[in-house]
């Protein structure tokens, strides 16, 4: 049985709407890049009447701070609390993510639509990991949601979808810069969907028209407020080094970071990479002075770089906390979290093993199920791999990780697998392999918290 798509955003709706006033923060706990992001909307009408070209704001762009003015309004309004404001913005980019953009995705790569009860699972489980994030004004949700209807768009025929893909992925690039390193699946997916070079060249014409909607206005507020004619976010303050160079340094000193909400830790959980440091403490000024120099870098210590970044790639993954702002340190039902979050991971990478292996067995087939799906992999994939030398939040790895969810959702049948396994000695080893699985994720879970520093060594 499938569920339109307009009940499933409305069960969606209900779900958090519901749940987010009963998630346990107060209005004074609504802090750091929420209220950042918060507050950038007022600068549209800082200089009285409302003007795209007022927006001053280097290191983000326009479009994420220009979709919170609704919720502010609604605020100015109600007398409502700036929380409550974003948990209805929040309640609203849930109903439209996992609603609607996740399963359409889903549908159209695979070729069919997610039935209800595995879309329940699937809802199940995002509520599980990420449902806090929905009571704050961040970027990665709207960006992510963005994104994925892009793709929706873009993986249809006609020039009129290209040029709706071309609005909504100009969009989440905005709110995101960091998935301009999904152009290539972008590109990739509208020549796998154009029948001819006419069509191809009339789709992509289309995409570029969307795109620059909504990366002019980015280019005009460059060019008036920092004489930078780039239609993309600048993510570096003047007179300073871009933002993403300064983050490389940060993710080779440390390997993991939470903001805090936490009264006995506060602003900042994070855990140092000493490995890093060392290396980190030979370089002059212990900044990058260019990317060239990271490279450089790299280049001199591969094998310390490729278990920094395996590490960065594991906490990313490892989800301590359905919040970015935990409220306490072990708050109740930890544990279950993280084992579930472990199994699932398991559960990915076998089901990963098991679909390269059915292509080696089945060519054909396998294979052209393969290539429909690779350009959104890829689209989402890039931006993650992009992040993993940065000072790693698990919100950065978000695509990943959505990813993971609905792949288990959406295919795993444990009574299928049980029995195809037979014997009880096969049975017997699987549970094995299980039990260290968790055990080696366990372990590195505590070998990262056991590096914990204090919030006065966050880099700033």
């Amino acid at each position: 049985m499938v569920v339109p798509a307009r009940w499933r955003m409305l069960l969606v709706l209900a779900l958090y709407a519901a749940y987010l006033p009963l998630s346990g923060y107060t209005p004074d706990q609504f802090r750091f890049d929420a209220a950042q992001y918060w507050e950038l909307s007022l600068k549209f009408t800082q200089h009285g009447g409302f003007s795209l070209l007022a927006y001053d704001e280097p290191l983000r762009g326009y479009l994420g701070p220009l979709l919170i003015l609704p919720a502010r309004l609604l605020c100015h309004f109600t007398g409502w609390s700036m929380l409550t404001g974003a948990r209805v913005l929040g309640a609203c980019w849930a109903s439209v993510l996992f609603g609607l953009a996740m399963p359409q995705l889903w549908a159209q790569v695979t070729g069919r639509a997610l039935p209800l009860g595995r879309w329940l699972v699937l809802l199940g489980l995002t509520f599980l990991f990420w449902r806090d994030y929905f009571n704050f004004t961040l970027s990665d949700m709207p960006a992510l949601t963005l994104l994925l209807l892009g793709l929706v768009a873009l993986g249809r025929p006609g020039w009129r979808w290209a040029l709706v893909a071309g609005i909504l992925l100009a969009a989440a690039l905005n709110i995101r810069p960091i998935y301009l390193a999904s152009v290539p699946g972008w590109l990739w997916l509208l020549g796998q969907r154009a029948e001819t070079r006419r069509n191809l060249a009339g789709s992509l014409t289309a995409l570029v028209t969307g795109l620059a909607l909504v990366l002019l206005p980015q280019a005009l507020i460059n060019q008036r407020n920092f004489q930078r004619p780039t239609p993309l976010v600048l993510a570096q303050p003047p007179g300073s080094q871009p933002l993403y160079l300064k983050q490389l340094a940060w993710g080779t000193r440390f390997q993991r970071y939470e903001s805090s909400l936490i009264p006995e830790v506060p602003r900042s959980l994070l855990y140092a990479d000493s490995v890093g440091q060392r290396a980190l403490a030979a370089v002059p000024g212990q900044r990058f002075a260019s990317y060239g120099h990271f490279a450089a870098f790299v280049a001199q210590q591969p094998l310390h770089t490729a278990g920094r970044y395996s590490r960065h790639l594991f906490n990313g993954l490892d989800i301590w906390f359905p919040t970015p702002y935990p409220l306490r340190l072990h708050p109740p039902g930890q544990v279950a979290l993280r084992l579930i979050n472990y199994a699932l991971l398991g559960l990915a990478v076998a089901l990963a093993a098991a679909g390269w292996w059915r292509t080696r067995r089945h060519p054909p087939g396998a294979a052209r199920r393969w290539a429909q799906a690779a350009p959104v992999l890829l689209a989402l994939l890039l931006p993650c791999l992009l992040a993993l030398p940065t000072l790693v939040e698990c919100r950065f790895l978000l695509p990943l990780h959505l990813l993971i969810l609905a792949g288990v959702a959406g295919t795993w049948q444990p009574l299928a697998g049980w029995q195809r396994l037979r014997s009880p000695l096969r049975r017997l080893a699987v549970l094995g392999l299980a039990l260290g699985w968790l055990w080696g994720c366990w372990y590195l879970s505590a070998a990262t918290a056991g590096q914990v520093r204090p919030p006065s060594e966050a880099p700033s």
